[in-house]
């Protein structure tokens, strides 16, 4: 008998040896109402339906290859159980990458992987939602997934930092600006991040170029373009210790995606549309405080009017007020309600659009 367990046991340890394999997941969805209002005009229709709040499947592994040298991967896929705005792109469309990581010296990754603002930051919008309404959406915009190669750093004192490059052929499918009229298309981030304590800082930075144009009418009548380099800035802190939560936020963003939904598309030679010239400074609060199982919160966010082509476009600027709590039923499984009202500006003499949204949800992790 126990020659037997021996050999059972021997027959085990290739098994043993191989890479781990983690399966992971978060399933998350609501109900959802919202209806918006232009100045002047009726209120529309109410969408009334079963919205997705980012659901997502994983499959990631690590094999030890010794001295605290290990190589790691990773497969995301997004999963759609509300309506057809949210259907996946496919399969590894989200986080998706193969790396080396060691314990001192940090991790190196190539694939499909989140800037900075995506990977680390977007604490200061603690909600589920699919409505922008109902959460800092227009804020978080900036959240990217880029197909290129990164580092993060290890942890020092409470600091790491963490950078990625996605080259050009990745970001324009090999096109060149002479035959296409585009840019190079290079696309940089970089993420410094501290806590101690309770207490975080967070610093989030993309470069992109030739992510916008700005155009123009010579003295012969004939409009011209000159192409422009895009940035976005994003600094967090807060305190998040002692059931209470602290976030604050601001945003600073040129040349590219803007919270002004007017912003017209400038079109360049070839078929590649850009965005306008464009510059936009935002901000947001969060507060909330845990009573148990209960976490009460509510956000504030407001971005000022925007520049366009280097000057400042009237009633362009919005505000947004997020109130709700959640509920945990366990550490893997939370409800939420909440309620958004959101106002945006829809340039000079054109009036503004108010939005008002409800929506109660489900999360469960795996």
């Amino acid at each position: 008998m126990k020659k037997t367990l021996i050999a059972l046991a021997l027959t085990t340890l290739p098994v043993a040896a191989m890479a781990e394999v983690v399966l992971y997941g978060q399933m998350k969805a609501g109900y959802e109402v919202n209806s918006s209002k232009t100045t002047d005009k009726d209120r529309s229709p109410y969408y009334n339906g079963i919205a997705d709040y980012g659901s997502r499947i994983g499959f990631k592994g690590s094999e030890d290859l010794g001295n605290g040298l290990k190589a790691i991967w990773q497969v995301e896929s997004a999963i759609s159980l509300g309506n057809s705005d949210h259907v996946s792109n496919g399969w590894a469309d989200r986080d998706s990458f193969i790396g080396l990581q060691h314990d001192k010296f940090g991790t190196v990754r190539a694939g499909r992987i989140s800037n900075a603002m995506n990977a680390n930051m977007d604490v200061v919008d603690a909600w589920e939602y699919g409505s922008d309404a109902l959460g800092l959406g227009k804020f978080t915009r900036t959240d990217a997934r880029y197909v290129g190669i990164a580092y993060d750093s290890p942890e020092w004192a409470g600091f790491n930092f963490n950078v990625l490059y996605s080259p050009r052929d990745n970001v324009n499918g090999g096109k060149r600006y002479k035959e296409d009229g585009i840019g190079s298309g290079d696309k940089y981030s970089v993420g410094l991040n501290y806590q101690n304590s309770g207490f975080y800082a967070k610093y989030g930075f993309d470069y992109l170029k030739n992510s916008a144009v700005k155009t123009d009418v010579n003295k012969l009548g004939v409009e011209t373009y000159e192409l422009k380099d895009g940035q976005v800035h994003r600094l967090e802190g807060g305190y998040d210790a002692n059931n209470l939560f602290v976030g604050v936020g601001y945003q600073y963003t040129k040349n590219t995606s803007s919270y002004f939904s007017d912003l017209e598309t400038a079109k360049v030679v070839g078929d590649h549309d850009l965005i306008e010239d464009n510059q936009g400074q935002e901000a947001a609060l969060t507060v909330g405080y845990h009573f148990g199982n209960v976490f009460p919160k509510i956000s504030y966010a407001h971005g000022w009017d925007v520049k366009v082509n280097g000057t400042k476009k009237k009633n362009t600027k919005y505000d947004q007020i997020v109130l709700g709590a959640d509920y945990d039923f366990s550490k893997r499984t939370t409800a939420n309600v909440q309620a958004g009202w959101l106002r945006e500006g829809l340039g000079e003499d054109a009036g503004k659009t108010k939005t008002t949204a409800f929506g109660v949800g489900l999360k469960h992790t795996f």
